[in-house]
C-alpha cells in the first residue's frame, strides 16, 4: 500500500472511461442473457426439422454467450472483493452483474485509490468488449447503393422499422437503435410526422430526416459530475 491512502492509481481521464464502461454493462447483461437462449441465425433458414438429424439440432442455449456473461461477473467481482477488502467498504449493491457495475461506478474514486487499479480499466473494458462482440457481431462491409439509399429515405416508418432498416444499411447507421431514436426525439433533434393516427398506433417518421439526425449529432456520453471531482 502506498504511505499516502488516498493516492489515487487512476487519472481523470482513465476514471471517467472507466466510469463510461461500467454503465454500459446493465444494458449489455441483459443483451447477453437473450443471447444465452437465442438459436443461431443458421438455424432459423428454412426448417431445421427436415432436414437435420435429432443429434444436429441447435443447443438450447449460447455456450459462448455463457462464458462471456461468466467472465464479466467474475471480473466485476474481484474488483468489488478488491475495493472492500483494501478500502474496508461493505458491499451493499445486489449480486447480479449489473448490481456489481453500478456499486463500482458509486465507489468509483475507492476503485481509483484501490492498488492495482491500473489494472481495471483494460481488464473490463477487454471482457466487455468480448460480451459485445457476441451481443452485436461486426456485420460485413455494407456497399450502399446510392438509388437504394434514395428510396429508403423517402419511406415512413415507425422507429422499430427504421432500427431493422438501419442494420440493413450498415455503417454508419448501426448504432440507429430505437433508444437512440427516441433519445434524439427528445432532445427535439427529429420529430415525428404529424397525423392524424388511430388511437394505440406508434408515430411515424420520415426515414431521412432521421438518419440525417443521427449523423448530424454523434453519440455523447453524460459526464459524471463526481467523477470529475
Amino acid at each position: 500500500m502506498t504511505e499516502n491512502p488516498n493516492h489515487l492509481y487512476l487519472d481523470r481521464a482513465d476514471i471517467l472511461a472507466l466510469a463510461d464502461l461500467l454503465r454500459e454493462i446493465p444494458d449489455l447483461a441483459e443483451d447477453l442473457a437473450i443471447s444465452l437462449t437465442r438459436q443461431s441465425r443458421l438455424s432459423t433458414r428454412g426448417d431445421y426439422r427436415m432436414n437435420r438429424r435429432p443429434s444436429e439440432q441447435p443447443l438450447p442455449y449460447n455456450p459462448t454467450a455463457s462464458r462471456a456473461t461468466d467472465e464479466l461477473h467474475a471480473v466485476l467481482v474481484s474488483w468489488v472483493r478488491l475495493v472492500c477488502e483494501q478500502r474496508a467498504i461493505e458491499y451493499t449493491g445486489a449480486t447480479s452483474t449489473p448490481g456489481l457495475a453500478r456499486w463500482l461506478d458509486r465507489n468509483i474514486i475507492a476503485l481509483a485509490m484501490t492498488e492495482g487499479a491500473e489494472g481495471a480499466l483494460p481488464e473490463i473494458r477487454s471482457v466487455v468488449q468480448a460480451a459485445a462482440w457476441i451481443v452485436c457481431p461486426p456485420a460485413a462491409p455494407t456497399v450502399l447503393d446510392d438509388r437504394k439509399l434514395e428510396q429508403a429515405r423517402r419511406h415512413r416508418l415507425n422507429a422499430s422499422g427504421i432500427a431493422m432498416l438501419a442494420k440493413e444499411l450498415g455503417e454508419p447507421f448501426r448504432a440507429l437503435t430505437v433508444r437512440r431514436i427516441q433519445t434524439l426525439r427528445d432532445a427535439g433533434k427529429i420529430a415525428p410526422l404529424p397525423g392524424p393516427w388511430a388511437p394505440g398506433w406508434p408515430e411515424l417518421y420520415l426515414v431521412g430526416d432521421v438518419l440525417d439526425g443521427h449523423l448530424a449529432h454523434p453519440i455523447r456520453r453524460r459526464v459524471r459530475a463526481a467523477a470529475s471531482n
